[in-house]
């Protein structure tokens, strides 16, 4: 009688599981500029992080010019594998491939 009660317990558990997976699929995407303030503005506004990190500096062209023809793709690449103090997908586990390019994409238009 136990065993039963705890497959019941596991099937029940899994069940809901699938249904939440499920459910975050069909989630907005945030923006990129939603994800830069959220995940990335503490090391790429010339802050605190950024002090320590030597993180270029959203509208600091100089900052950017070597980093501009990496492209979005080339950029949003390094930021999903980590590169220097940045940790892989910027430090931003709950953010998609998706919202990562959509952050630099931001971070790039408003660098140039």
């Amino acid at each position: 009688m136990r065993f039963r009660k705890s497959v019941y317990a596991v099937a029940v558990l899994l069940t809901f599981g699938a249904f939440s997976v499920a459910s975050g699929q069909g989630t907005a995407l945030r923006s990129g500029a939603a994800v830069f303030n959220a995940a990335c503005a503490n090391c790429h506004t010339g802050g605190f992080g950024g002090f320590f990190s030597r993180a270029p500096t959203v509208g600091k062209k100089s900052d950017w010019e070597v980093l501009i023809p990496k492209g979005v793709d080339g950029l949003t690449a390094t930021t999903l594998a980590g590169v220097g103090r940045m940790a892989p997908r910027g430090g931003c586990a709950s953010c998609s491939d998706a919202e990562i390019r959509a952050a630099v994409a931001y971070m790039l238009e408003n660098s140039k």
